[in-house]
């Protein structure tokens, strides 16, 4: 297994030099059309960061977002309320419902495997300063590993714009709890 985490390793670190190899090659013309794209890809290579307690063990892990859906209700009417993939952070803090998957890698196994996936439907209600400075996270979520997959309940907060997500997340029929620190650059 230690394999699999060094190729994992080295996949990510070839995929950072990729990008950053290419961005001086451009022109400055499409530098202008791509930054936006190449700033956008090496965000998503940075994990959250995800511990969890299962009843006769606490993993740690680093966990990935993919493919976000979002439906904005708390923008003004004439932009776009319907988001896939790239979002801003005021179209998710200032009220909306996503959907994503995510993709987690456990620091050590979980079951007989390393890996976990999930489905989740969060809720983002703004509180504060139309939830720039403090909002609320609720949802629920499907999680599967190889130890068992489990309905969870998401409940959480978010803060400094968006940016920064702390959620706690529970299954009361496997009783696991998973708590998330959550960096939102999309």
């Amino acid at each position: 297994m230690k394999n699999r985490m060094n190729r994992f390793c080295i996949t990510i670190v070839i995929f950072w030099s990729c990008i950053v190899a290419i961005d001086p090659a451009l022109s400055q013309d499409e530098k202008k059309s791509i930054d936006i794209n190449t700033t956008w890809l090496k965000l998503q290579t940075v994990p959250n960061i995800t511990w969890t307690s299962f009843p006769h063990q606490t993993n740690f892990a680093f966990e990935w977002e993919i493919a976000p859906v979002i439906y904005s209700f708390g923008m003004a009417k004439r932009n776009q309320q319907l988001h896939f993939f790239k979002v801003t952070q005021t179209e998710r803090f200032s009220g909306s419902i996503e959907f994503n998957t995510t993709l987690q890698l456990f620091m050590s196994k979980a079951g007989r495997s390393h890996w976990g996936f999930s489905g989740q439907l969060l809720a983002h209600l703004p509180l504060i300063e139309y939830g720039e400075n403090l909002g609320m996270n609720l949802g629920v979520a499907r999680y599967s590993n190889s130890i068992i997959t489990s309905n969870y309940i998401i409940a959480g907060f978010s803060t400094l714009f968006g940016f920064f997500h702390y959620n706690i997340k529970y299954s009361p029929s496997a009783s696991i709890w998973m708590h998330s620190i959550e960096f939102r650059f999309f």
